[in-house]
């Protein structure tokens, strides 16, 4: 996935979830929720999905505090037959309702052999290989769709219509070692753009249009993102859209309030999540010696560059996750500066850095505010 450079901190995982847990439950989060909410967001960050890790963290706080996200949402489930069913969100975080589908697509596939579940009324959810994986663990196959407000263009378009409408597959294999596709249908995520107007950098030329339908390189002019791959990415996208709104009665694209537009105005989301039980077809574990098979044969083939390797679909992600495990997850600076600025007005505690690293914080972060991530 594209990603930005931005100077940066590294934080332990662990001390990071303890910082975003502290800050949600002060949000009046359920303790459970927000230990769900907080690992979700860790979590991307150890996969090196940075773009929905903690970086949105400031600006759900502030949409809770403008409430047009309810810090204790009264979820509703609604099963619609033997093997379908709708996930009222209840203007929530997207994360309290994803995993609610996702954990209700599974029940129903444990019934029927098949699990689908619509969401309406959410809000931004995060990384979906967060979902898919979580079906994965339960010995099914997962699907896991989402749609956000108009950013990327049509092919052709210089205006944008669907989101950048992401899908993930998951796939279980042995050991943990599962098949995760996880990828949004524009070219790079639009919240790679934000951390980059938040960090001060610029993004690569052929990323993004601005209000005039010219190509820029200022995170802070983009108004349209391209969809990846000219057509497909996005027919793709438009698809995703028809399953997340139309399904479970959400706005299509052009007429989801935006994410960084009126922050007291709720989002309206939609989403489908999908179960398939392995075992109505096969048996799980000969299915997963196979997934098995499969990536190590991929990971066998010859690959274009001498001394690389080619790797499977999730394994990048999952090679980040063991490296920052050990390492720390890379923050940046101006991020801390408004997370210690968050904790600092509710009376909480900083999240703690080395002494060097807090004092280039300060010097670099006069200007910052609590909505500016957002």
């Amino acid at each position: 996935m594209p990603q930005i450079e931005v100077e940066s901190a590294l934080v332990d995982a662990t001390q990071l979830k303890q910082f975003c847990l502290q800050l949600l439950t002060e949000a009046d989060l359920d303790p459970e929720e927000a230990e769900l909410v907080a690992d979700s967001l860790v979590e991307s960050n150890l996969r090196g999905i940075d773009s929905h890790g903690v970086a949105r963290l400031p600006h759900y706080l502030e949409r809770i505090r403008q409430q047009s996200i309810k810090a204790r949402p009264t979820m509703q489930w609604e099963p619609l037959g033997e093997a379908v069913g709708r996930v009222n969100g209840d203007h929530g975080l997207g994360q309290l309702a994803m995993v609610k589908a996702a954990d209700h697509a599974v029940e129903l596939a444990r019934g029927s052999g098949a699990g689908w579940v619509s969401i309406c009324n959410s809000s931004h959810c995060g990384a979906l290989a967060y979902y898919g994986l979580r079906i994965a663990r339960e010995g099914m196959i997962g699907f896991v769709f989402t749609h956000v407000d108009p950013m990327v263009t049509p092919h052709g378009s210089a205006e944008p219509f669907c989101g950048t409408n992401p899908v993930c597959i998951t796939a279980p294999g042995k050991n943990a070692q599962s098949l995760c596709l996880d990828m949004a249908t524009s070219i790079t995520p639009w919240n790679t753009v934000a951390n980059a107007a938040t960090e001060g950098v610029s993004i690569p030329s052929g990323w993004a249009l601005d209000a005039n339908g010219e190509g820029t390189t200022d995170p802070n002019e983009v108004a349209a993102l391209f969809p990846f791959g000219g057509f497909k990415g996005s027919g793709l996208g438009l698809l995703i859209d028809v399953l997340c709104a139309l399904l479970g009665g959400a706005p299509i694209g052009p007429d989801i309030p935006k994410m960084y537009g009126d922050l007291s105005q709720r989002r309206l989301l939609g989403g489908l999540v999908g179960a398939i039980d392995i075992s109505r077809f096969t048996d799980v574990s000969g299915f997963q010696d196979r997934i098995a098979e499969i990536i190590q044969r991929w990971g066998a083939l010859k690959p274009l560059a001498a001394g690389e390797k080619v790797l499977y679909p999730g394994e990048p992600e999952a090679l980040q996750r063991e490296e920052r495990l050990q390492t720390g997850i890379p923050v940046g600076l101006k991020l801390i500066a408004q997370f210690n600025a968050l904790a600092e007005q509710r009376g909480l505690p900083p999240l703690e850095v080395a002494t060097s690293i807090a004092e280039e914080i300060t010097s670099a972060v006069t200007s910052s505010t609590t909505e500016s991530v957002s």
